[in-house]
């Protein structure tokens, strides 16, 4: 429920927090004090379409801080899926400057507008003359119309979506087989085509770096040949050379073997000669390799290009193209099979199909069931608001199977003996969706999903017995349900278990409206007010309304 709305710079209040309470919480106060700037404010709070307008005169920016508590499980698993701690407390700030730009803050986490709309419909709901909680909107009739059916709806509906599940899978699958023959046809011989070029290439894993190295060599064979033989005329040349030296130094120093560190001089020689005779095969090797074969170098070539090719169409690389292969191989052989898996599968397909369809007809007959007793108690509510001639019925069409089933279900309404039933949208007046949204609401209860319900003059237009049965209705809701109610009719504000009082005062410079809560004579005074109608009250005015708040 709302606990507590603080408002900066809202309209004509600067600086102001309102306390509710849980039950029934009553505003009051002079047309023109301010009264619909809290249920603006509490509206823009929950997603409502930012009007700079809200912004008090002379001032660059607004705030409104909302603090709700006692969460229901569906408030707490939404904050628990975007990671967000609420300790039990849900704070939503927004803020709306004058360039038009919005923010909005859920427990202090930065929120986008969609996140607060998908919290907003679990917190509030605004009803008025001009409002219909989605009434009016024939897309929510079904969710209504299960709501109030309860647990034997749901249990029916989850069947149909189990086995709707099932469909989809299995159409997925069939999907997955190319469709019809000819597609299937279609789709082989491309799997043969992708198949027969990759093995055709005969991959070698590293291959494609053997190549561009052998590529590479060849194309630089002469300046290889002549710097290879460079070096080899300074190692192991005719004359004097490097190896030639060595050898002959090491043969000198062996008759001074006796020596130890001259012997271990001699065998660091020795082992260098070898060293460098080993240099001197491996670069005559290289140098004889090197002659240079154009036939080669372009059979390289083209092999390279054609690998460069099959990493484009398949992979990027010699690894990436025979797992590609391997699957193509995999699919190939599904396909080949699929004549008796598509056969087992339209089989499948049919069985769940006639299930779907059963569990449907009787999720539709349990729908038909209670949109009886629905449409019995709604009639019944509106009479005892003065509407008894009503006509109210749950219109059902065969739709196209989804996971509620085939029902399309929409709300048909006639407010007068004789008047042609028509959609709900198209006939009901201002007043009678008055009497309708509070009917509603009634049968609802301790269905609804949400936690507070604002009602704005929902009396307007209505006196008499017809008010005090109106009263009688909204004490009714706020047993279940938070209620915020603007009135202007003393049996409603007697009803209330809170009351707040707007005013509004003028000095020199600004005028401004404030909010405080009633305790006591106070309360008896602002209600017979609304029984006199001035700012003066009789006696008799007074006796009255404390009778209608005692008497609650």
């Amino acid at each position: 429920m709302l606990s507590s709305l603080t408002l900066s710079n809202v309209a004509l209040i600067q600086k102001q927090t309102v306390n509710f309470k849980s039950g029934f919480n009553c505003i009051l106060g002079q047309s023109g004090a301010g009264k619909s700037v809290l249920i603006s404010a509490l509206s823009f709070l929950l997603g409502a379409k930012a009007d700079k307008g809200l912004i008090r005169s002379g001032e660059t920016c607004l705030r409104v801080d909302g603090v709700f508590t006692d969460l229901n499980d569906e408030v707490k698993e939404i904050l628990q899926g975007w990671e967000i701690d609420f300790d039990d407390e849900l704070i939503i700030t927004r803020t709306l400057s004058i360039d038009g730009k919005s923010s909005v803050k859920i427990c202090g986490y930065p929120a986008t507008a969609k996140m607060l709309q998908n919290l907003a419909e679990k917190l509030a709901d605004f009803c008025g003359q001009h409002d219909s909680v989605g009434l009016l909107n024939a897309g929510n009739h079904l969710m209504f119309l299960d709501k109030f059916a309860g647990k034997e709806v749901e249990d029916a509906k989850l069947d149909v979506t189990k086995l709707f599940d099932q469909l989809k899978e299995i159409e997925k699958k069939i999907a997955s087989l190319g469709g019809n023959e000819a597609e299937r046809t279609r789709e082989k011989e491309i799997l043969e085509f992708q198949i027969d070029e990759i093995e055709n290439a005969h991959l070698q894993l590293g291959e494609e770096e053997a190549l561009k190295e052998r590529f590479d060599f060849i194309s630089s064979s002469e300046k290889i040949f002549e710097r290879v033989g460079d070096v080899l005329d300074k190692l192991d040349a005719q004359n004097q050379n490097v190896t030639a030296l060595l050898y002959d130094a090491k043969n000198e120093l062996s008759s001074l073997s006796n020596f130890k560190e001259i012997e271990s001089s001699r065998e660091r020689i020795e082992n260098c000669y070898y060293e460098i005779k080993d240099v001197v095969d491996v670069l005559e090797s290289v140098r004889q390799s090197t002659d240079f074969d154009p036939l080669e170098l372009e059979r390289i070539d083209s092999r390279l290009d054609l690998l460069k090719n099959l990493f484009r169409k398949y992979g990027k690389n010699t690894e990436d193209v025979l797992d590609f292969q391997e699957k193509c191989q995999n699919k190939l052989e599904e396909l080949e099979n699929s004549q008796q898996t598509l056969a087992n599968l339209e089989r499948d397909k049919a069985e769940v199909q006639t299930r779907l369809a059963e569990a449907s007809d009787k999720l539709s007959e349990i729908r038909k069931k209670y949109a009886s007793t629905f449409e019995k108690a709604i009639c019944r509510e509106l009479a005892d608001l003065e509407m008894k001639n009503t006509n109210f019925k749950v219109d059902f069409q065969k739709g196209t199977f989804s996971k509620n089933g085939f029902d399309d279900v929409k709300f048909m309404f006639s407010a007068n003996l004789g008047q042609e039933i028509r959609d709900l949208h198209k006939t009901a007046s201002g007043g009678e969706l008055s009497r309708l949204l509070l009917a509603f609401k009634n049968v609802m209860l301790d269905k609804e999903m949400v936690q507070t319900v604002v009602f704005d003059e929902i009396d307007a237009g209505i006196s008499g017995h017809t008010a005090g049965k109106l009263a009688e209705k909204l004490v009714n809701i706020s047993k279940y349900t938070q209620i915020i109610c603007i009135t202007h009719t003393p049996v409603v504000a007697g009803k209330a278990d809170n009351f707040l009082l707007v005013e509004k005062r003028t000095n020199e410079k600004t005028t401004i409206s404030t909010v405080r809560q009633l305790e006591d004579e106070d309360i008896i005074k602002e209600v017979a007010r609304l029984i006199d109608g001035g700012e003066n009250v009789s006696q008799t005015a007074l006796e009255h309304a404390r009778k209608l708040v005692e008497e609650k």
